[in-house]
């Protein structure tokens, strides 16, 4: 199973940034191919879904627990934690995201 990334290309506009998805760890939330909404400027805490940059690139996941300076996080469709990080590394957390439907349109809602 691929961890979500986020495509290099996107759209800003002030302190929020459209931008699609790869992969699948976060499915059913996320799937590849949709684009979630970041608020860069947002506070985050456990529970949230977060951007957080690594040395893959951007990987979104959740944030299970707080251990000091460091954040653990998880994708909703793996069963292992992945190794804290530095909560510096966080890039913003994920407040929307929208799917294109069978018919075509784009459907949001809330994360």
């Amino acid at each position: 199973m691929s961890t979500p990334s986020l495509a290099l290309s996107a759209t800003a506009t002030g302190s929020l940034l459209w931008a699609p998805v790869r992969g699948a760890s976060m499915t059913p939330l996320l799937r590849p191919g949709d684009q979630v909404l970041i608020d860069l400027s947002r506070p985050w805490r456990c529970g949230d879904v977060v951007v957080i940059g690594s040395q893959r690139g951007l990987v979104v996941h959740r944030i299970v627990a707080l251990a000091g300076a460091n954040v653990i996080t998880k994708g909703d469709a793996v069963e292992h934690c992945d190794q804290g990080v530095n909560s510096a590394a966080i890039v913003g957390v994920v407040i929307r995201v929208r799917r294109r439907r069978w018919w075509g349109r784009w459907q949001e809602q809330e994360v």
